[in-house]
């Protein structure tokens, strides 16, 4: 039994150890992404102009072409410091858990003095309800895996799939936002309502035809005819949509991060089975030795 205890308790360790791999990983990776997403944006956003709508793109004055760019820069340089603090909402969503329980300490503690005024001194001090709070507000995953071993598995595959949701929204959000800034400045038709560009943007990639063009997408829809005619027609949109695929074939930087993130993944599912299989034998152990302890002879 002592031997199974010290393996699972290596095991724990090489989990929690793995979570500070899997941050250290994920902030360098984040960082380049911001920036290839930023560029990307930009790129796309060129091509929708001049190659998707260049008749409207010339048809705004200086000013507006300027006005556009610079929305265009603004939201590139926004997303470069999105994606890198998805690691910091980790802390705020813990912080946010934990917003009550400090009223209520602070309650609690109000209380107990007015009540037992004179045992102050078995009261804790503000030191060490301040290390108390840090500790629950412990941004990292790899804190969370120490403070709860026995769940150390469940709550890194929970922390990383919150992690990659993060990163598709983000990406779509952006790919939203770029769309409805084309849209405000006339460069993507006005026909086109803002509702399907911003479905446009979240589609799966097998719905809609890829142009060939990286992050652009053309969709076919229905408008009402122009002039005295009401009949519809089909008429082709062109928009923003980036793909984290996309992005990351474009950029080399990012090629090294995916593929250590990749290897941690698989070392993570080698210490799950073997963390899983030294629970079992340890329940075996102690179901064992339950009977026989509770074992007599007549």
């Amino acid at each position: 039994m002592n031997r199974i205890d010290q393996e699972l308790a290596a095991l724990e360790e090489a989990i929690t150890h793995l979570a500070k791999e899997f941050q250290t990983t994920y902030s360098n990776y984040l960082t380049f992404l911001g920036q290839c997403v930023g560029q990307q944006l930009i790129m796309a956003a060129y091509r929708i102009c001049t190659q998707g709508y260049p008749e409207s793109f010339l048809n705004l004055s200086v000013n507006s072409r300027q006005q556009l760019q610079q929305s265009l820069r603004k939201l590139a340089q926004e997303t470069q410091q999105q994606l890198p603090s998805l690691l910091k909402q980790w802390q705020e969503s813990r912080s946010a858990t934990t917003d009550d329980l400090d009223q209520d300490l602070d309650q609690d503690s109000d209380q107990d003095f007015d009540q037992d005024s004179d045992q102050d001194s078995e009261m804790p001090s503000s030191t060490e309800d301040s290390r108390f709070l840090n500790a629950l507000r412990e941004p990292s995953p790899a804190a969370e895996l120490t403070s709860n071993p026995r769940n150390s598995i469940e709550k890194l595959e929970e922390w990383l799939k919150h992690l990659e949701s993060g990163i598709t929204k983000t990406i779509q959000d952006v790919s939203v936002e770029t769309n409805r800034i084309l849209h405000k400045s006339s460069i993507i038709p006005d026909k086109f309502p803002q509702e399907i560009l911003e479905a446009a943007a979240k589609v799966e990639a097998s719905a809609v035809e890829t142009a060939e063009s990286p992050n652009i997408i053309k969709i076919m829809m229905e408008t009402k005819g122009d002039g005295e005619t009401d009949e519809s027609r089909l008429t082709r949109i062109i928009a923003i949509k980036l793909r984290l695929s996309e992005i990351e074939f474009a950029d080399p930087n990012l090629t090294p991060g995916r593929k250590k993130i990749r290897d941690l993944l698989a070392k993570m599912s080698q210490l799950k089975r073997e963390y899983y299989k030294k629970q079992r034998q340890k329940a075996v152990a102690q179901a064992e030795a339950a009977w026989r302890a509770s074992w007599f002879d007549d």
